[in-house]
Order: structure tokens, then C-alpha cells, then sequence
């Protein structure tokens, strides 16, 4: 299944991030390189992780919400997420913090091929499973990917 969702294959990844730098400048937003994969790390984390976030969606929008994650349509540019507004570096540099993301989403993986059925809240999007999270990253890293440069629009 990792194979529809390139952007969570971890060679994949490291080819693009290779090309990021400390100073790369965002086409849109506020965050900074290292800002954004840290951002990025985090939210994979939490996919992984067994701390509940309410959702902020409306339980009649959820179905609409998830057939909308099903589409190739991207993030809106400029989308804030309430959940996750942490600006705080926790890496001392942008390589350390690559790897991380990179350990993280390997622990992503691990967890959900060892726990199959398993589900993990999403703020907007409410209980996401394995495929559903996969979904999730692939749109959520095309967007930051895309923000820097690194992937075309």
C-alpha cells in the first residue's frame, strides 16, 4: 500500500529533502524550513502515537471530509490546523530534525503494519487507519514540499 503514497516511501523522501536547505525560502506562509519538517515530524508522530485530539469537524462533515481525503485534490495554501501551531524548534538544526522525521516515520510504519485495524483521531478528519493516515501525509507532504519548492505545484 506505501507504493500509492510515495511520499511516505523513506527513499523517496530523503531524494527530496536532500534538496532543502537552512535558508530555502517558503513560496507562501510563515514557517522556515526547519519549522516545517518539524511540523511535519510531529503530526507523523502523532499518527503513530495514542494521544486522542478531539476533532474540530462536525460529525455529519466527517463523511464528506473523508471522500475529500480520497481525492488527488491538494491543502489549500495558507490552511492553518488548530491542533498543531507549535513554532517551537525541538531539534537543534535542520538535519537532526530530517532525521527525526525520517525515524518517525518509520515508527509510523512500524506501528500501524504491526497493529493492523488500528486508528489513530485526526482533528479535521476524525479516526484515520493505516491507508487513511497514509492519505493524510502524502496531501500533507506535497503540501509543505511543494510550499518550499521542492515539488512542483
Amino acid at each position: 500500500m506505501i507504493a500509492l503514497f510515495p511520499l511516505s516511501q523513506p527513499a523517496t523522501l530523503a531524494a527530496i529533502l536532500e534538496e532543502l536547505q537552512p535558508g530555502t525560502p517558503p513560496k507562501w506562509g510563515s514557517m522556515h524550513a526547519q519549522q516545517m519538517v518539524e511540523h511535519l515530524d510531529g503530526i507523523v508522530r502523532h499518527s503513530a502515537g495514542d494521544h486522542e485530539l478531539a476533532v474540530v469537524s462536525p460529525e455529519e462533515m466527517l463523511p464528506k471530509l473523508l471522500r475529500w481525503l480520497e481525492t488527488d485534490k491538494p491543502l489549500q495554501k495558507m490552511i492553518e490546523n488548530p491542533a498543531f501551531r507549535n513554532t517551537t524548534l525541538t531539534h537543534p538544526d535542520l538535519d537532526s530534525a530530517i532525521r527525526s522525521l525520517h525515524e518517525g516515520l518509520a515508527h509510523f510504519h512500524h506501528v500501524y503494519t504491526t497493529s493492523p485495524g488500528r486508528t489513530s483521531t485526526h482533528p479535521v478528519f476524525g479516526p484515520l487507519d493505516y491507508e487513511g493516515w497514509l492519505r493524510f501525509h502524502q496531501k500533507h507532504f506535497r503540501h509543505h514540499l511543494t510550499q518550499f519548492g521542492l515539488l512542483e505545484e
